[in-house]
């Protein structure tokens, strides 16, 4: 099993939370360990240092930018939020940055519903966003090509 940093919010909306098991079953499926501080892993220090030296045992790391925060007033950089928006937790942003720092193979994943911004803004960083539907029924599916394609960046 190839050890894997996922960088995902501990909560999720329950109906994406739901689905997150068949996620996991499937990073095993394809040949990964998941390891998720606060999930698979209790925080002993300081968060960045906890994610520092879980990510520093893994080979690679799948962000997972789920909603985290619903807006629906309010500005963004001095514009008027016009519709809903949803961000991702800013533990993403900081958990992809350490990755790419740390030089492993970083596969970004966003959900739908979320606006890309920062780490899944594409073209902001050297990475492909790969956009899902957790509530679509083959969203799985639609995520093998890009997992096995990070397995075979590990292994190369």
């Amino acid at each position: 099993m190839i050890e894997i940093f996922v960088s995902r919010p501990n909560w999720a909306p329950p109906i994406i939370e739901h689905k997150l098991a068949d996620f996991y079953q499937l990073l095993e499926d394809v040949g990964f360990k998941a390891n998720t501080i606060g999930k698979s892993q209790a925080p002993l220090m300081s968060p960045f240092e906890d994610v520092r030296r879980l990510m520093k045992k893994c080979k690679c790391t799948v962000v997972l930018g789920l909603p985290q925060v619903f807006m629906h007033t309010g500005t963004v950089k001095h514009e008027p939020i016009t519709s809903h928006l949803t961000l991702p937790t800013e533990w993403n942003q900081i958990e992809a940055t350490m990755s790419l720092m740390l030089d492993l193979p970083t596969l970004v994943l966003l959900h739908k519903t979320v606006a890309a911004r920062g780490i899944f803004d594409r073209g902001a960083a050297n990475v492909f966003v790969y956009e899902f539907d957790s509530l679509n029924d083959s969203w799985l599916t639609s995520l093998l090509p890009a997992l096995n394609s990070l397995k075979n960046a590990v292994s190369a």
